[in-house]
């Protein structure tokens, strides 16, 4: 039985790079790998330039368009009495 599975596992292995060869051989699969490769790059780019300009536009509206905080000049508030003392 072992040796039946063996033998049908090679028959399969032989098909498999009979189509392989049929559809373009692995000199393919490297084209279509660099193909894919620069079309990640370039999404990737797009996903961080739109990353970018929203955090821009959330910055503006957290800090206000000049880049500072809205309540420049004032000091920071004093923090609230917690009743123990160091």
């Amino acid at each position: 039985m072992d040796v039946l599975a063996i033998v049908l596992s090679l028959v399969a292995i032989g098909m498999a790079y009979i189509a392989l060869q049929r559809m373009g051989g692995l000199k393919d699969l490297r084209q279509q790998l660099d193909l894919m490769s620069s079309k990640t790059e370039e999404a990737a780019k797009g996903a961080r330039e739109v990353t970018a300009d929203a955090l821009r536009r959330l910055e503006n509206v957290v800090r206000g368009p000049e880049g500072q905080p809205s309540d420049k000049g004032q000091k920071p508030p004093t923090p609230p009495e917690t009743g123990s003392h160091p």
